[in-house]
């Protein structure tokens, strides 16, 4: 096993950068003892993901109403046709809460980098 590695070997650092890169933006600074600095990117993502997740659960729950009345028939291709087509009406709010959490999620990986060892 000299070839891998293990979770010990790594630098603290490194694992913040996993932590911040592969779990949510921001969980890597807590790693370090940065909790403020963690929250400044935890608390937008979050508030970002949850804006994201309920526009995706009320486009769940139009199509899912339509198949159940009847009106969209239990079709692979004409659902994601409609999917597509709520898609286009999401408004700006979905493509803001998009943007803040790709911003964030790239500066906590980019902070990270920066932060003095």
């Amino acid at each position: 096993m000299s070839g891998s590695p293990s979770a010990s070997s790594l630098s603290k650092r490194t694992q913040a950068l996993l932590l911040s890169a592969l779990v949510f933006p921001g969980s890597g600074h807590f790693l370090l003892g940065r909790k403020a600095r963690g929250c400044l990117f935890l608390v937008p993502s979050l508030v970002a993901l949850l804006i994201v997740l309920r526009q995706i659960m009320a486009r769940l729950d139009q199509i899912m109403a339509q198949i159940d009345s009847g009106a969209l028939p239990l079709d692979v291709q004409l659902i994601a046709e409609k999917v597509d087509a709520l898609s286009a009406n999401d408004g700006p709010a979905m493509t803001v809460a998009v943007c803040v959490l790709v911003v964030c999620w790239l500066a906590s990986i980019i902070d990270i980098f920066l932060i003095k060892p």
